[in-house]
């Protein structure tokens, strides 16, 4: 499959929700593990409370590939609910996920663009994917006169950092120690950073692949 047949969309389709999860999980299991133990735990407490306009989704043929999900200030693309997790979940599984999704809680600055995640199919890896979704993102960003797109990365994903770096991204900032090992299971997280001419697209930006 050509990466040129890839469709990016913003947003994503109902339809396509319960698959994004999946692949989300698939992704970032090894963050996920305290409280999630499967997909379909993720499935069950955000199917129908994640902001659906918070994302760009990748697509062919009717095939969900992959999604890059965002965070301005004011708009994410998970809304917790403390009802539904304590509805759907034993109260002590309510109480794990909640610590999960507290350890990765953070909030953008007025001027930044945050990349949440980005999360590609692994059938469909190396297909130009995640590349098309992070550059339809910058442009995003550039609409919305961002001055900084940032996300973080374990040091671990060489193949995620190789591609932030080629996209214009700079490691700033590092973190190290217990609190790192216990939200990702990582030893090391990376937070990366790309400043932008603010509302000036660049050939980077314009073009997928």
């Amino acid at each position: 499959m050509a990466t040129a047949e890839v469709e990016i969309v913003e947003g994503i389709e109902e339809e396509y929700v319960d698959d994004a999860l999946r692949v989300v999980y698939d992704a970032f299991a090894k963050k996920l593990r305290i409280g999630f133990r499967n997909p379909d735990d993720l499935i069950r407490l955000f199917r129908d409370s994640v902001d659906t306009t918070s994302c760009f989704s990748a697509i062919v043929d009717g095939q969900f590939l992959g999604i890059l999900a965002f965070q301005t200030a004011g708009q994410e693309f998970f809304r917790l609910s403390l009802v539904n997790t304590f509805t759907r979940f034993s109260p002590l599984r309510a109480v794990l996920a909640l610590f999960n999704l507290a350890l990765h809680a953070s909030d953008a600055a007025p001027n930044e663009f945050v990349v949440d995640f980005l999360a590609v199919d692994g059938s469909s890896r190396g297909m130009g994917v995640g590349t098309a979704l992070m550059h339809r993102a910058e442009e995003k960003a550039r609409s919305l006169r961002k001055h900084t797109m940032s996300l973080g990365v374990i040091a671990e994903n060489e193949g995620a950092i190789r591609l932030y770096e080629r996209l214009g991204y700079k490691t700033t900032r590092t973190w190290h120690g217990f609190y790192v090992r216990l939200a990702t299971g990582s030893e090391e997280v990376r937070r990366m950073e790309k400043p932008l001419a603010s509302g000036r697209p660049d050939a980077a930006s314009s073009k997928a692949g």
